[in-house]
This record gives C-alpha cells, sequence and structure tokens, in this order.
C-alpha cells in the first residue's frame, strides 16, 4: 500500500486539505506538512532527500514550489511515481503549463473563483476516495467563500468566523474538532455548526476585531504610489493583526483610496487589500515579488517595498 504525504499552505484553506486527506486516506499511511510559502521548497526537497521510495505518493495543495523543484518533481514522475499539484493561484498557471501533473484552476466553469480546499474536495470525489456529505459541502464551501473573499459579497458571516476560529485555537484542536464533525456527519448528515465554547470565543473576538479596526482607520495615510509605471492612491497602516478585515474596511471607508496597504514590521510582510473591480493586486504584488488574489495579494519587506511604503511616506521632505 502506497504511503501519501501531503504538502500545503499554513492558512485556513491550506489546512483543510490535509483534513481532507485524514479523512480520504483514513487506514493508510497518511502525513502532511503545512507551511509558510517562503518554506516549501524547503520542506519539499527535505523530504525527497529523506524518502526515496517509490511507492510515495505526493499531493502539494494551495501553493507551488519553484521551477527547480517542480523539475525534480517531474524526474519522479518520470520514474513512474504520482505528485499531484493542486492550486488555485494565477502565479502557479506557469508550472501547469509546463508539466501533467500540475493542475491550476483560478475559476471553475461557471466563472466562480476556486479555492485549493474545494479543488482538492472534487479531486477527492472523482477518483471515489470520499463520499460527499452536507456538513463536507458546506465546510468546503466555507474555506472557499473566505480564501476568495466570497463571503463578503455573499454576506456570510460563518465564512469569516470559522477563518476567526482557525486562529483563535490551537491548530490541532481546530483539526480534530473539524475531523470529527466532518466523519461524523457520515452517520449523522447535518450541517457543520461551532459549538458552545467555539461561539462565545468568537463572540469576544468580533469585538475586538471591531475596536481595532476604529482604532487603525485614524492611524492610515493616504498616499500616492507609483509601480510599474502606474499611479494608484493607496492607504497604507502599520498592522499585524487582522488584516484581511481592516484592509477591506479601509477600502469601504475611503473611496478615494484604490487599495489599502498593510506593514507588517514584525514579520516583515506587506499586505494589499482592494474592492474596486479595476484594480488586480495579483498583478501590483507581482511587480514588488509578491502574489495572490485580485483583491488581496502580499509581498515580502524589501528595501523597495520599505522605502515606497514607508520610507516615502513617513519621511516626508517639507515644502
Amino acid at each position: 500500500m502506497a504511503k501519501i504525504k501531503l504538502f500545503s499552505h499554513n492558512d485556513l484553506d491550506g489546512v483543510s486539505p490535509a483534513i481532507l486527506g485524514m479523512l480520504a486516506f483514513e487506514g493508510q499511511e497518511f502525513d502532511y506538512d503545512t507551511v509558510g510559502i517562503g518554506r516549501i521548497d524547503e520542506t519539499v526537497t527535505h523530504f525527497l532527500d529523506e524518502h526515496n521510495e517509490s511507492n510515495v505518493e505526493i499531493y502539494i495543495t494551495d501553493i507551488s514550489v519553484s521551477e527547480e523543484v517542480a523539475a525534480r518533481l517531474n524526474e519522479l514522475v518520470g520514474k513512474g511515481q504520482k505528485v499531484t499539484l493542486i492550486d488555485h493561484h494565477i502565479s502557479a498557471l506557469p508550472l501547469a503549463e509546463k508539466y501533467e501533473w500540475v493542475y491550476v484552476t483560478p475559476e471553475d466553469k461557471s466563472g466562480t473563483k476556486t479555492a485549493a480546499t474545494s479543488l482538492f474536495y472534487e479531486y477527492l470525489l472523482n477518483q471515489k476516495l470520499l463520499t460527499r456529505t452536507k456538513a463536507l459541502d458546506e465546510y468546503v464551501e466555507l474555506v472557499r467563500l473566505f480564501d476568495t473573499w466570497d463571503w463578503f459579497k455573499e454576506k456570510n458571516e460563518k465564512a469569516k468566523r470559522l477563518n476567526h476560529l482557525y486562529y483563535l485555537i490551537n491548530h490541532e484542536e481546530f483539526k480534530e474538532m473539524v475531523y470529527e464533525k466532518l466523519k461524523a456527519s457520515y452517520e449523522k448528515d447535518e450541517v457543520f455548526e461551532f459549538n458552545e465554547r467555539h461561539q462565545i470565543l468568537l463572540e469576544a473576538e468580533e469585538k475586538k476585531i471591531e475596536k481595532y479596526i476604529h482604532d487603525k482607520q485614524k492611524q492610515m495615510i493616504t498616499a500616492s504610489v507609483t509601480i510599474a509605471g502606474e499611479e494608484y492612491v493607496a492607504g497604507i497602516v502599520f498592522a499585524e493583526n487582522y488584516q484581511s478585515e481592516l484592509g477591506n474596511a479601509l477600502c469601504l471607508e475611503n473611496e478615494d483610496i484604490d487599495f489599502s496597504v498593510l506593514v507588517d514590521m514584525g514579520r516583515q510582510k506587506i499586505g494589499f487589500r482592494a474592492v474596486k473591480d479595476h484594480i488586480n493586486l495579483a498583478e501590483i504584488a507581482g511587480h514588488l515579488g509578491g502574489g495572490g488574489h485580485p483583491k488581496a495579494s502580499g509581498c515580502s519587506m524589501t528595501l523597495e517595498t520599505f522605502k515606497l511604503f514607508v520610507v516615502s511616506q513617513l519621511f516626508k521632505e517639507e515644502k
């Protein structure tokens, strides 16, 4: 029996394929690693160095690898080993064009934005490795709604709460809780619900987020920035927490800005959020060495981005 190894991102949409894998490959030797974008190549390479068995099936979801690592994986495919990469980020499309084992679908045939969780779920269903249940369908859709930010358009607060819960409780507790609920749905086909303890935690968290956004709105700097020859009006703020909620709120409250810029000094990361239809943050972030989705992207804090969004705004020369 083949061993199964899954590598995925460490956010909600990355961890959820691991939970689906726990269900689909129950009874088999299944293991997974969830890592940040900057560690995926190192993690996959280390695994390949330590495991040279050809009977290991490798899955990679919600995250892409470099061309160098992809070429190494392709050598394994050529020798008969099963490798499958499933992603929804447009930045992974070049790999999909080059390798048959890479599947990248940013939108489905109906134009609905996808998530790694929804793509992996459909894959497992098609391979007869999972059976559909009401709770599974709902959980996967909640993850998709949040990750694509469609929850805001559809006013699905439950999707937002699910993501909050992922960061509120221990990640192992979260995975075990979801796994048990989804596993139980095969015996009792009910919708996915939070328990009483989690409801209390979520209510307290929502009050904290409301105050955080209120305070940060007063600190926003409105600035003109030029990226790849295009000029934009950005709302810049220092923020280490609740970047999605804050970034979106800043755009809605300040119609004069094209997108919000959330500078996380501690993690040396910069997040971008937008609500305007003509703004494609994936392209904008791509010019800065980052990537992501059209309305939610990010990049690392480099000398270039630090000068663009911090130094040039905080230390403007007096006219």
